[in-house]
């Protein structure tokens, strides 16, 4: 598969090339967070990784797996971000391929954790869940909220808190709703 994926792409097949973004973008981007300091630094090298990718596609070796030229190209893509820095990086090869085991264990441990709390929010009534949305995921302030919604901020407040109580109830913790949240910007972004 990934081989047919790297031969379509170095025939310049634009809809591979967004099969490919929508397939390896969270990876990449899970990898890429270790080694920056912001969100919106790991999006931006996260970014140049896909970019180099289409640049250089008629370069590509079919017989190199694409997941192996992707990190590749996000090591590289970090060591470049890091000289803007005026830091040094360096990852070994061995280290490296550690890294990516360990990036392939989080990501199945991460998408498990993703699916999960999309079960559990499609468990609750639907205007709970739009008001959840709207404010955890759209960061929309609980008087927007209410405007939109036509009820009090109180009211907004209790929903959400409810919300959030049934959540952690089921063992979804904090810092999973922060990837749910990032997920699901990055979906609606290339829904857009």
């Amino acid at each position: 598969m990934s081989s047919n994926l790297v031969i379509r792409l170095r025939a310049g097949d634009d809809s591979c090339f967004k099969e490919i973004y929508d397939m390896y973008h969270f990876k990449v981007f899970c990898f890429v967070k270790k080694y920056t300091a912001q969100l919106a630094d790991s999006e931006d090298v996260t970014q140049n990784v896909f970019i180099h990718l289409w640049k250089y596609r008629a370069k590509l070796d079919p017989n190199v797996e694409l997941e192996a030229i992707l990190f590749k190209s996000s090591k590289q893509e970090i060591s470049k971000w890091y000289k803007k820095q005026n830091r040094i990086f360096s990852v070994e090869n061995e280290q490296l391929i550690k890294e990516l085991d360990y990036v392939q264990e989080v990501d199945d441990d991460i998408n498990s954790k993703l699916e999960k709390i999309e079960y559990l929010l499609n468990k609750i009534p639907a205007k709970r869940r739009k008001i959840f949305s709207l404010h955890k995921f759209e960061d929309r302030s609980y008087k927007e909220i209410a405007a939109e919604m036509d009820m009090s901020p109180s009211a907004v407040a209790n929903q959400i808190s409810k919300t959030l109580q049934f959540l952690k109830k089921n063992s979804v913790q904090n810092h999973e709703l922060y990837w749910f949240a990032l997920f699901f910007i990055s979906q609606a972004e290339l829904i857009s």
